[in-house]
């Protein structure tokens, strides 16, 4: 695409326009906010949030060297509003600039679909430049966001970018000493002081600002002829000081530039080829379509305190309309539900949405997006069923109260991490969907993951190895910036594609996600060497034994289905503990012995934290005879007697009472189990006769009909018990939260 690169003069902007036409995108301006040029050199440094001041007078020869016209405008603002997220806009504030400057932009070249900045760890920058994107209408592009700051440091200098300090500002850097001098040539320095001090060897916490001279980009070289420095605080051990270029000019260069420093190599793209599912269709008797009177009796909502599931959302008015008003339908029947308990959608934390045919995908997901709040949305899963009645399925969790303390400080029942831009980090969120919702500073809500190449959003590996792999390594990157990783998943579901080898492939993307679980996606685990509270006393080969142990055995289910987005061959949906809950509350993944009796086999797997949470996979395998004709009323209610003592004894090897079971997620083969009310009647009768009549509360009940269910089985059970305030509390009493 074309792009608009912003620039301070700084070498992060500069190596992130390198990484843009490494990318293939076109620069076609650059943009800069400068200081009132009426001011003084001392006054110009403004020491703005969002801004570099220092060496904006030199901008201008970046723009000349690159010979690309240069979009100016002034700073004008002030850092007003200074939370870390900008979701309203500030009249006044400094990120009213970067409006006024990327509109004009956007006026001078209307061809202009994306923006470019440097931003590495600082969300307060990227989310407002993110928030300005999205008022254009442009894309924002962070090829360094969460970038390693050594390894990044290290590829800007081995690249060819010459960069001067011309700000300091932190312990250890000394303005005679530093002010002046290349990255290259401080290096070694900025390792120490980062080994002794903790300082951002990139600079990133305003440790210091540089100057670039010289780039690959550059078609001439930056020459300062005079400068001059400015102690701004003469801190005795923290001094902070500026360089003032007071005369530079252009040179030509002589080397020619090594074509490789402006290439990237990228995993090849994957070609989806064109299948047919040659099983029959089966079109199951859906709760939602079922007359019944039996249906009032089961309820659309299941609930624990402030935690609510709204379940198997469906209009059963699809015929007659519109596939805008059917999604519209179902949205206001959510709306509706969660009112019932003094709820909005803003509440919801994260939302299940099954459609009939992928190929509806972009009309559903416009209406979708007409009724979701745009500003730290729920996170989302989206798959294809093709037996569904009618043309969307939905069911959410939503969490009392959330919608408003999301909006607060400190953010501890509920924070977003919604991250618009493209980069190298992981895949970016442009709809009203975020990358996860995390709750209660313990559990972390992950959106489905396809295997997206960050910096192309688009599909990469050639099997359901290689894309499972992808899959979880993107999921491990969103769980490293949310100080969690895939050794602390607690549940997952894994959705796959493959018409006519269901079985071999649910096999081979089960055994990779484990693998993948255990070895953290080959990703550097930040808590590796770091003892966890509980987890072994005798040095970390047997911590890391552990770590191996819960990865194996946390509950994971694999099921075929007929299409995911993009055409992908695997969605991976996963749920995680942060580590500090990881750490405080003992978590504990286990399987069940198999039960075997009437021809079936149960195969369970557990985590759980004692008296606060019990995530339950319980799958039913036909050891013999035809899985195609339907399940006998009197065989289906010990199937499900048989699912559910493995629930029960889940729940109370977690100390936990039956109130605290929430929600039923059942996956079924239609073939095997063609009505979802029988299997809702037979599960009513096994929970009536398991608990008191008096205090009987049945869970939600979400059906969800797929193509196959490893290993080989024909009917799976996801149960979701928790307690999320005890698992707060827990964190509280050992002043973690």
């Amino acid at each position: 695409m074309k792009v608009v690169a912003l620039v301070s003069g700084g070498k992060d902007s500069c190596y992130a326009m390198m990484e843009c036409v490494r990318h293939g995108h076109e620069l076609v301006s650059l943009a800069h906010l400068h200081p009132p040029l009426h001011l003084a050199p001392e006054e110009a440094e403004i020491d703005s949030f969002m801004y570099q001041s220092v060496g904006h007078n030199v901008v201008r020869l970046i723009a000349e060297s690159m010979e690309l016209p240069l979009v100016t405008e002034t700073i004008t603002g002030t850092a007003i509003k200074t939370d870390i997220d900008y979701a309203t806009t500030t009249e006044g504030d400094e990120v009213e600039d970067l409006y006024r400057l990327l509109q004009k932009v956007a006026t001078q070249f209307p061809d202009v679909q994306g923006v470019c900045s440097g931003a590495i760890f600082s969300s307060y920058q990227r989310n407002r430049v993110e928030n300005v994107c999205a008022r254009l209408g442009l894309t924002s592009l962070g090829y360094l966001w969460r970038r390693d700051q050594e390894e990044l440091l290290d590829e800007m200098i081995e690249s060819g970018i010459e960069a001067i300090l011309v700000k300091v500002a932190a312990i250890g850097l000394q303005p005679r000493r530093h002010l002046g001098r290349t990255i290259g040539d401080l290096q070694m320095d900025l390792l120490g002081l980062q080994e002794k001090y903790q300082l951002n060897v990139c600079g990133e916490g305003g440790e210091y600002e540089t100057l670039t001279l010289d780039c690959p980009l550059f078609k001439k070289r930056i020459v300062v002829d005079s400068s001059r420095t400015v102690l701004h605080s003469d801190d005795f051990f923290a001094p902070v000081a500026f360089l003032v270029v007071e005369q530079c000019h252009l040179e030509d260069k002589d080397e020619a530039v090594d074509a490789s420093v402006l290439q990237r190599s990228l995993p090849p793209l994957f070609t989806p080829v064109a299948t047919e599912i040659t099983s029959p269709l089966v079109t199951p008797r859906t709760l939602a379509f079922d007359e019944n009177p039996e249906r009032a009796l089961l309820p659309s909502i299941g609930s624990f305190r402030d935690q609510f599931y709204v379940s198997g959302i469906m209009s059963t008015k699809s015929a007659e309309l519109t596939l805008e008003e059917e999604m519209q339908d179902v949205l206001e029947q959510v709306k509706r539900t969660l009112a019932e308990q003094q709820m909005t959608l803003d509440d919801v934390c994260f939302v299940h949405l099954y459609v009939r045919d992928m190929n509806d995908f972009a009309r559903i997901n416009a209406e979708y997006c007409q009724h979701i709040p745009q500003y730290m949305p729920a996170s989302r899963s989206c798959v294809e069923l093709r037996s569904l009645p009618s043309r969307v399925l939905m069911d959410c969790f939503a969490l009392r109260g959330s919608g408003v303390t999301k909006l607060e400080k400190p953010r501890v029942q509920r924070d977003v991490l919604h991250i618009q831009s493209i980069s190298a980090w992981a895949p970016n969120c442009i709809g009203p969907y975020s990358q996860a919702n995390i709750l209660h500073k313990s559990l972390i809500l992950l959106a489905g993951q396809v295997a997206f190449q960050p910096e192309t959003m688009q599909i990469t590996g050639k099997d359901h190895v290689e894309q499972t792999k992808q899959c979880l390594r993107n999921a491990g990157r969103v769980f490293e910036a949310l100080e969690s990783n895939l050794r602390h998943v607690v549940s997952g579901v894994a959705y796959v594609v493959a018409p006519g080898d269901e079985e071999e492939a649910l096999k081979r993307t089960m055994q990779t996600c484990h693998e993948q679980l255990i070895t953290n996606a080959d990703l550097r685990d930040e808590f590796e060497n770091v003892p966890d509270s509980g987890e072994s006393d005798n040095g970390v080969e047997e911590e890391e034994l552990d770590h191996a142990a819960l990865a194996r055995n946390t509950p994971l289910l694999a099921v075929a289905l007929s299409h995911l987005p993009r055409h992908a061959l695997v969605e991976v949906e996963l749920q995680s503990l942060t580590h500090r809950a990881f750490t405080h509350t003992h978590p504990r993944s286990s399987t069940l012995p198999p039960k075997e009796a009437i021809g079936w086999r149960i195969q369970t797997q557990t985590s759980s934290i004692p008296r606060a949470m019990s995530l339950v996979m319980s799958t039913a395998e036909a050891l013999a005879g035809n899985t195609s004709t339907p399940v006998p009323t009197t065989e289906l209610e010990t199937l499900c007697t048989m699912l559910m003592q493995h629930v029960d004894d889940a729940l109370m090897a977690a100390d936990l009472p039956w109130d605290r079971l929430f929600h039923l997620r059942v996956f079924y083969r239609p073939q095997t189990f063609p009505s979802e009310l029988e299997i809702a009647n037979a599960l009513s009768r096994v929970l009536a006769r398991g608990i008191d009549a008096g205090d009987l509360r049945l869970p939600a009940l979400t059906f969800v009909p797929v193509e196959a269910i490893h290993p080989n089985a024909q009917l799976a059970i996801q149960a979701t018990a928790q307690d999320l305030d005890k698992l707060e509390t827990d964190l509280w009493l050992q002043k973690q939260v």
